[in-house]
C-alpha cells in the first residue's frame, strides 16, 4: 500500500477467579442460634416474585451528515475531557507493504514487509502513518496542549483523504483562545462498525482554510458546531 497522498484532492484478557475453599476446622465457635418456634416452623416463608429487568438496546449509529451531527456531540465530549482514548478506540489501523518511499520503517526491510499504524495528514503535503503507542501519546498531548478545548466546526467532503472510499466527515477542533494556531481536522468515515477516524489532519499554518466554509476544497458541506445540535 503505498503512503497516503494527501494534496488536498485525496481489539481483553478475562481474568479468572479462582474460589479458595474455607477450613472449617480452624473457625471460630459460634453461639448455638434459638430453636425455632412452632408457629415459626409452620409458617411458610413467601417466595418473593422475581422482578424483570428490562437491558437497554443499543442505539445502531447513522450514517450521512444527519448521523454525523449525533456522533459528534461524542466527540465534543471527548475534545472537553481531554479524552485520547476516544480517538484511539475508534481509528482505522492502515498497512504499508515496503518499500516505501514514504515510510521511514520501511528502511532496511525486505521487500513485502508490512508496517501498520494510524494515518496522520499534512494538509496540502505528504501523509503517513504513526504506531498506536505514539498516535496516543500524540494526540493526547495535543488535546492537553488546548486551554479551551473546543469542536469548532464539522463538515463533509466526497472523496476522503485517509481512506480509499467515501464519503468522509470532518470534525475541526481548536483551543476557543486561539483556534488560528491550534487547528487539527479528524477524518471520519462510516463502516459496517459504525464510526470510524480514518485521519488525523495537521493543519498548520493553513487553519484559515478549516475554520470558515469557505474552502471549496477542503468541504462541500461546513456547519459552525454551536454544542446545540
Amino acid at each position: 500500500m503505498r503512503a497516503l497522498a494527501l494534496l488536498g484532492g485525496g481489539s481483553l484478557a478475562l481474568l479468572l477467579a479462582a474460589a479458595v475453599a474455607c477450613d472449617d476446622a480452624r473457625k471460630p465457635p459460634f453461639l448455638p442460634e434459638a430453636s425455632p418456634t412452632v408457629t415459626a416452623e409452620a409458617t411458610p416463608t413467601a417466595v418473593p416474585t422475581p422482578t424483570s429487568v428490562a437491558t437497554p438496546t443499543a442505539v445502531p449509529e447513522e450514517g450521512g451528515m444527519t448521523g454525523f451531527r449525533a456522533f459528534a456531540r461524542k466527540i465534543e465530549a471527548a475534545v472537553k475531557a481531554r479524552d485520547a482514548e476516544f480517538f484511539m478506540g475508534i481509528a482505522r489501523i492502515s498497512t504499508i507493504v515496503c518499500p516505501s518511499e514514504f515510510e521511514a520503517r520501511c528502511e532496511g526491510q525486505p521487500d513485502g514487509s508490512e508496517v501498520h499504524g494510524i494515518n496522520v495528514g499534512f494538509w496540502r503535503s505528504e501523509g503517513t502513518i504513526v504506531e498506536p503507542d505514539q498516535f496516543r501519546q500524540d494526540v493526547a498531548s495535543y488535546l492537553d496542549s488546548l486551554a479551551q478545548p473546543t469542536l469548532h466546526a464539522i463538515g463533509r467532503r466526497a472523496n476522503p483523504l485517509g481512506a480509499a472510499q467515501g464519503p468522509a466527515f470532518l470534525a475541526v477542533v481548536v483551543s476557543a483562545d486561539d483556534p488560528q494556531n491550534t487547528t487539527r481536522v479528524f477524518e471520519f468515515i462510516f463502516t459496517d462498525e459504525g464510526w470510524r477516524m480514518s485521519l488525523d489532519l495537521r493543519v498548520s499554518a493553513l487553519a484559515e482554510e478549516w475554520l470558515s466554509g469557505g474552502c471549496r476544497e477542503c468541504y462541500a458541506e461546513w456547519e459552525r458546531w454551536e454544542g446545540t445540535n
